[in-house]
């Protein structure tokens, strides 16, 4: 018996599915080295949000404890700031008296009450004209809201005694 040899077909593959084959497993293996690299990625991303987390923590507790010392102090600015809005300028009393007052009279004795916002001077006018005049110098200003005359009189000297009892408008205050 012979051996024959035959002649072995060979198969003749298209080289478009050769093409799309290599394609395919080019994509295979960049697919699963994104897997990868994304899988690796996330953990890495995960324990930067977990050591981020723990870091976090003390620093939160250290913000409630800040803003715990810090109540009584802001308690403290409001109060003081309700306080200074409240606060009235008496001193512009002064001013106005030292505005308005003639050049010949003068006042000898003050007293004022804050709360009512009513002043309460006695001084001297050299003549009953004067004292007219500073009568009409009040009576004609903004501030004064109520002006009484009282103990008008004459002393000696002949220089005329009073005492006024003024009103202001609570905008002098201010």
């Amino acid at each position: 018996m012979a051996i024959e040899i035959s002649p072995k077909l060979r198969i003749k593959v298209p080289m478009w599915t050769i093409i799309v084959g290599a394609v395919l497993l080019i994509l295979l293996i960049g697919f699963t080295a994104a897997y990868f690299y994304f899988v690796f990625y996330i953990n890495k991303i995960s324990q930067e949000l977990e050591e981020k987390n723990i870091t976090t923590v003390p620093l939160e507790k250290a913000i409630t404890e800040k803003e715990a010392e810090l109540e009584p102090i802001s308690q403290k600015i409001d109060d003081f700031d309700r306080l200074f809005v409240q606060h009235k300028k008496t001193i512009n009393i002064f001013t106005f008296l030292e505005r308005i007052c003639l050049p010949t009279v003068w006042f000898s004795d003050f007293g004022f009450n804050s709360d009512t916002g009513k002043i309460n001077v006695s001084g001297q006018a050299d003549s009953f004209v004067t004292l007219e005049q500073q009568i009409l110098v009040l009576e004609q200003e903004l501030m004064v809201k109520n002006l009484d005359v009282s103990e008008v009189s004459m002393s000696d000297e002949e220089e005329v005694n009073f005492t006024f009892l003024i009103t202001l408008n609570p905008e002098i205050f201010k």
